[in-house]
Formats: structure tokens, sequence, C-alpha cells
């Protein structure tokens, strides 16, 4: 049996609905705009998928919201007695442990069933959420004061604003967020070995994984506040902070573009303050005090999926996506239906491996 607690059920299950996206909803969302083409569900399915550079679609919160999760899950976890009972060092060891198992598997996800020498990829969306939470961890681990957090935070987003808006690149000069002339495509091709997912740029490149600590950093500040049960734990406070940081977020990118691919700080900001949203949200929603029981039926269908999001990561990769383009060739109806029973299977795959207690730790 699993033994996870109300305040990480909760979580997992908001984890749950994020990965729901990325084992198949997405797909079948404009399986369906294909097949019933009106203005709504062209719409609909246009905002699960990126925007083209600058600006917010709403898949470009799906992996943000999982690094922030990211860190809730860190303060609620970095709580325990069995926590606080390890040392620094260790705690840091098992920090350093699991970004270095995230980033093997986000190497071996980039080769996928091709491990040709050209498909090598050192930047990965599993490496990304690594590296930050290991430099959330860090920062949770040796600065306990929340005030050294927030400046912590604080010089991050100076540091990331400071090189992408100032820093002079050769040739090119300062300030120029496009995927060619970025400073974080000219550090990744400077430094990293192999191709580039973006060509000129990686969108999880070096820049990318400082810059989305932040995020994590956001997620661990709720969670510890969550924790503690304090004002701003609840969900009328997250919600408040969320709403003012995504608009401080919006109004920036009016003069610091919002651009995922290069998680300027005006973006991070805005992912921020969705994120805190959701998570009020789903506290509403899913914390076991106050959710009816509908909502709680919710929580426990989602929540296996969240809590082995890395294993259904995966297992899409190498096993589901493959099978998209072959349920293309058939009619909609069918494509249709075959997307659902691929979402079923994996569902209940998760949901037998969460009752046994059987999750992939990293």
């Amino acid at each position: 049996m699993n033994d996870r607690s109300p305040r990480l059920l909760s979580v997992d299950a908001l984890r749950g609905l994020d990965m729901l996206v990325i084992i198949g909803l997405d797909a079948l969302i404009h399986a369906s705009a294909r097949a019933w083409p009106i203005e709504p569900m062209a719409w609909f399915s246009e905002q699960f998928y990126h925007a083209e550079w600058s600006g917010i679609h709403l898949y470009d919160l799906v992996f943000p919201l999982f690094i922030f999760l990211s860190g809730v899950s860190l303060a609620i976890v970095d709580a325990r007695p069995s926590s606080q009972a390890l040392s620094r060092s260790r705690r840091l060891a098992s920090a350093a442990r699991r970004a270095s198992i995230l980033l093997l598997l986000g190497i071996i996800y980039n080769f996928g069933w091709d491990w040709s020498w050209e498909r090598l990829r050192i930047p990965s969306v599993l490496g990304l959420i690594g590296v930050s939470y290991f430099i959330a961890a860090a920062t949770f681990i040796l600065v306990r004061d929340r005030s050294g957090r927030i400046a912590t935070a604080i010089a991050i987003a100076a540091i990331v604003a400071g090189l992408q808006l100032l820093y002079p690149i050769p040739g090119i000069g300062s300030g120029a967020l496009t995927p060619e002339t970025s400073v974080n495509g000219y550090i990744d091709r400077l430094v990293l070995p192999g191709r580039l997912h973006g060509g000129s740029y990686d969108p999880e490149g070096l820049l990318g994984m400082f810059s989305a600590s932040l995020i994590t950093l956001a997620g661990a500040g709720a969670g510890a506040a969550i924790v503690s049960n304090n004002c701003a734990g609840k969900p009328l406070s997250l919600g408040l902070s969320g709403v003012a940081i995504g608009l401080a977020g919006g109004m920036l990118g009016a003069a610091y573009p919002l651009i995922k691919s290069l998680w300027t700080i005006s973006f991070n900001l805005v992912a921020i303050g969705s994120c805190l949203l959701m998570l009020a949200i789903a506290r509403l929603a899913f914390d076991q005090e106050t959710s009816p029981s509908v909502l709680g039926k919710a929580r426990e269908a989602l929540a296996p999926i969240g809590a082995n999001a890395i294993l259904a990561y995966m297992v899409a990769r190498f096993l589901v996506y493959p099978l998209y383009a072959p349920l293309a060739q058939f009619p909609f109806t069918v494509e249709i239906a075959g997307l659902c029973a691929l979402i079923a299977i994996q569902w209940l795959l998760y949901r037998a491996l969460f009752a046994r207690g059987w999750l992939l730790r990293v």
C-alpha cells in the first residue's frame, strides 16, 4: 500500500491532471479538433500547442506546473522529522543523486528508439527538472530563514535577467531575445556537446535550468507555507498571490518578453502566478478536510498518475507516442477511440501500481 500523506495526495492529484495532458489528452484534443473543425475546438486545440516564440498558450504552463509541484513536494517531504534528522550533507547528496538520475533518464528519453551518435542531446525536460530541483533543494537546505530564500530567488532572477538583457554576445550585442541571438543559445553552443533541440539554442539548456529553479523555489515556498499552516498557505492567500505575481509578470512582459523557450523572468512570473492559482484551486478541491465526496473521488483517480509521473513520462515516450502516427491513418472515430483506450490503459496501470505502493522514486 502507498504511504502518501493527504497533502502529498493533493499535490499528486494536481500533478496527475498535468500528466494526463502529457500522456495523451493533448493528442485527443487535437484529434477531436480535426474531427469537428469548428472555431471553439480550433482555438482550444491551438492552446495545446506551444506558442511559436513569445507569448503564452495553456500548453506552455504544463511543464512549469510540474516544476512548481516538485518544489511543493520538496517542502512537504523536507518538513518530515525523518528528513530533518538527516545531516545537511546527506540531504544535499540525496538531491544531487536525484538530479543525476533525472539527467541520465532525460538523455535516454532524448535518444528514444534511435541510439545513433547524431541523436546525442544532453539537455532534456527531465534534466531541467533535476537541476532546477537541486538548486531549490540546496537553497532550502542551506538557507533556513524565509528572507534568505527570497533573497536567493531575487539574486537568481537578477543574474538571469542581467545575462539575457545586458550581456554583450560577440558579433551580436545584448538583449536580442531571438532563437539565433539569445544568450541562452550562445551559452549552449559554447558549452554543450551534441545537438540542441532548437538548433541554435535548447529550450532546456543551461541558463534555462538555472532560471527554472525560480519556479521550483516558488513551489517550495508555497509548500512550506502549507506545512506551517500559516495564512500564506491558505487557498485564498495562494490564489491572491498568484493573481498578483501573474499580473506583475504580464506587465513586465511588455518590455521583457514572455518566452518559455528562454525561461525569461517575465515568463517565470506568469508561470508562478498560474501555478499558485492552480494550487489554491487544488487545495479547495482535493484537501481531505474540505473536499466533497465527488472531488475526493477525482483526487483518488488522478493521484496514481501524479505519484508515478516520471514512469508515466518514460512509458509514454517509448510505448505510447509511437502509436500516434499509425492511429492517425484511421478514420477520426477510430483514432479518437484508440487515444481514449491508450489513456485508459495507462491510467489502469498506474492505479494498479499505486495501490501496491510501487512508485518510481528518484
